[in-house]
């Protein structure tokens, strides 16, 4: 096999997923501007640049293009250096925390970052499915952490990492978006410093307090 038919799938794959994120990013623009009502799925194509036929193949509605796909919704790649513990992240949720800011930036480096807190402003009928979706990832993640810390399943440790990390990232999203136009501090650092505050608020106190 030659080295050009070797990375074939590859290249496809890497195509089929900026469809996906083109499609997600472009449809959760309309829907902040005009609502799920305000724009048809052959708009959306138009703007995209792809046929109604590609859109199907991908999302079967508008709603679901705006959630998102379970593909897309943490770096592959990124999750198994992840699982592996090929870092050399001093704790488990500093790993975690790079984690999210690949995840994070996988996204950033081909579309500008969307509010999501703005979606469900625009169509609070959203929220169960987008909550539903954060569980799915939060199962994938759980899994991750059992792997690379050699846990058996169910352990509460797995479930509670992965808990504070999401706690973290949604909070440290929300501030990030709402201070994107005055704040020169980015995503990553802003992340990192909260872990670093976690680390700190949950280290044995030096004396006991009387």
């Amino acid at each position: 096999m030659t080295e050009s038919a070797s990375s074939t799938p590859g290249l496809r794959e890497q195509r089929m997923r900026r469809t996906r994120l083109a499609l997600c990013h472009r449809a959760r623009q309309l829907t902040i501007e005009r609502g799920l009502s305000g724009f048809t799925v052959d708009e959306l194509c138009t703007d995209v640049g792809v046929s109604r036929r590609t859109f199907f193949n991908y999302f079967p509605t508008k709603e679901d293009a705006v959630i998102g796909h379970d593909a897309d919704g943490i770096d592959e790649a990124a999750l198994a250096a992840f699982t592996r513990g090929d870092d050399d992240a001093p704790t488990l949720l500093d790993a975690l925390a790079e984690l999210a800011i690949a995840t994070v930036a996988a996204w950033d480096d081909e579309f500008d970052a969307i509010d999501p807190h703005a979606i469900i402003d625009r169509e609070p009928q959203l929220l169960p499915r987008m909550i539903g979706a954060g569980q799915q990832l939060e199962q994938r993640v759980i899994a991750a952490i059992e792997a690379r810390e050699h846990l058996e399943p169910g352990d509460p440790l797995a479930r509670t990492a992965a808990s504070v990390i999401g706690a973290l990232v949604g909070r440290v999203g929300h501030q990030y978006f709402a201070d994107a136009d005055t704040s020169p501090v980015d995503f990553a650092t802003m992340l990192r410093n909260s872990v670093a505050e976690t680390r700190a608020a949950c280290a044995p106190a030096s004396a006991p307090r009387p």
